[in-house]
């Protein structure tokens, strides 16, 4: 009995279907319908398979090219809507801190800080959660919670230390406590 090149097991005569490469090396048709999305010369002597039999199995190739594009056309479709709802999420933040600076302005501390605890996920690597803790520090200060304001700076430049605002208002609220030497040392941190 004769056995498959390609998954080694034997090729019943008149049971299993099978084709010859030019040199009469044996492949059931389905190993060969899989071989040949991937190479169109016999696996044992890597001559190519005559014109008749790549034609016989040219609409499984199609078939399968076919699938694989669309495949790739949905993952790229789904990575694109992924960059699209991160720059949608980034434009919201920007939108929304862009508010919380727009009632700071207008001293209207505490409006702001409430909004910002509704935002907190206190996840600090995050970007979003350092800027929100600098505002928090920030608004703090200019109410002149100076604990507070220290509180959430010293949280925020401990997690990220190239925050240079975020020294600049730590040194002013240890300053505005009489803290000179712990001022000066915020003061020196920034770049």
């Amino acid at each position: 009995m004769a056995t498959c090149i390609i998954c080694h097991l034997g090729i019943i005569e008149g049971v299993d279907s099978s084709h010859n490469c030019p040199n009469g090396h044996l492949a059931h048709t389905d190993c060969l319908k899989e071989w040949l999305l991937h190479s169109s010369n016999c696996p044992l002597c890597r001559e190519p398979y005559p014109n008749e039999v790549l034609d016989e199995f040219k609409d499984f190739i199609k078939l399968r090219e076919d699938e694989k594009l669309a495949t790739l056309d949905s993952e790229l479709k789904k990575e694109e809507l992924k960059k699209m709802e991160v720059i949608a999420s980034k434009m919201t933040f920007l939108k929304f801190i862009e508010s919380i600076n727009i009632l700071i302005n207008e001293q209207e501390y505490d409006y702001a800080l409430s909004r910002l605890e509704l935002h907190e996920d206190s996840n600090l690597s995050n970007k979003k959660e350092q800027d929100i803790l600098f505002l928090k520090g920030k608004i703090n200060y200019m109410r002149g919670r100076f604990d507070l304001a220290i509180n959430h700076l010293f949280k925020l430049v401990k997690e990220k230390y190239n925050y240079p605002d975020g020294f600049l208002y730590l040194g002013k609220a240890y300053e505005a406590l009489g803290l000179d030497d712990k001022a000066k040392w915020a003061y020196e941190r920034i770049n």
